[in-house]
């Protein structure tokens, strides 16, 4: 269903609000039905690649606040949103494995085939706004702007760590618990003579020891958010964590962090980064510890 200039699947002609609404919440269902009952949600299945890219599309425009919450409230979707981010994530990994499988047979210069995979250019501004806001927050005192950042669920094409290091000059230490992830991410790098930069570790990120790290990324997929969080917090000394997340109309793709928990959790939001109209779909949070120095004093 296409919407305004601006997105609004309100003030589309002169429909009525709440069927408009519908029109929206009928659209996710029928995504959502398809690929509940589809076998194949690779790349090579035509009818998945089009109803994401066209659910993709329309998540990244703009909606008012009573349009997100009409239809984040409706029932199909409050029951189903799980089910849905399940399929959406299965369908991401797979068009990744393909990606990193490719790369890695081809004989030219692999930077190039990288940077035009149809996502370098989102992967691109989402790092470079985090990496903006992430060295704001940098503790002059106890850390420098080359030590090295771990990166929590890198799959199996790890274009944000990559990016992470080519804009930053840094190490990246990922964190996959994924075997065949592990493998596709572990040979692309090779491939693209990165594997001293940045590195992969087969690890789930709720059990790893960050005791020797304090600068960490999590991404949008790991779904284990919380358990991650509460490994860091008891091995890291002094954590700066760069944590994605989904805001509005974009938490039918990606989960949403439940941001009143962090407090509890003795987590400090820092500092965020929004979302790009039609472009970038997730958000980022930066967080840190209450007992930890302040980072803008």
């Amino acid at each position: 269903m296409e919407g305004n200039s601006t997105g609004s699947i309100i003030l589309t002609g002169n429909a009525p609000m709440m069927q408009m609404v519908d029109n929206f919440i009928a659209f996710i269902r029928e995504a959502n039905e398809l690929l509940q009952k589809e076998l194949d949600l690779s790349p090579a299945n035509q009818s998945v690649t089009n109803i994401i890219s066209h659910l993709s599309k329309q998540l990244r425009s703009h909606y008012l606040p009573e349009e997100v919450q009409a239809v984040l409230s409706n029932e199909y979707i409050r029951m189903n949103q799980l089910k849905l981010q399940d399929k959406l994530s299965e369908a991401e990994f797979l068009v990744e494995l393909s990606d990193s499988y490719h790369i890695c047979k081809s004989e030219d210069f692999v930077l190039d085939i990288v940077t035009r995979l149809p996502n370098w250019n989102i992967y691109m501004a989402l790092v470079s706004q985090e990496l903006s806001t992430f060295r704001r927050f940098i503790r002059q005192e106890s850390q420098t702007e080359k030590s090295p950042i771990v990166f929590v669920g890198s799959g199996p094409m790890p274009l944000s760590p990559i990016i992470l290091h080519l804009l930053g000059d840094m190490e990246v230490i990922c964190l996959e618990m994924d075997s065949v992830a592990y493998d596709a991410s572990s040979s692309l790098l090779e491939h693209m003579g990165l594997e001293t930069k940045v590195t992969v570790v087969m690890e789930n990120g709720s059990a790893f020891d960050y005791s020797s790290y304090n600068r960490i990324f999590v991404a949008s997929l790991v779904r284990n958010k919380r358990a991650v969080l509460e490994q860091i917090s008891c091995t890291s000394p002094d954590p700066l964590v760069a944590i994605r997340t989904a805001e509005g109309m974009r938490q039918i793709m990606y989960e949403a962090i439940d941001e009143s928990q962090l407090n509890k959790q003795g987590w400090r939001i820092l500092g965020r980064t929004c979302p790009e109209d039609n472009l970038v779909i997730n958000s980022t949070l930066f967080l840190d510890r209450f007992n930890a120095p302040s980072i803008l004093d």
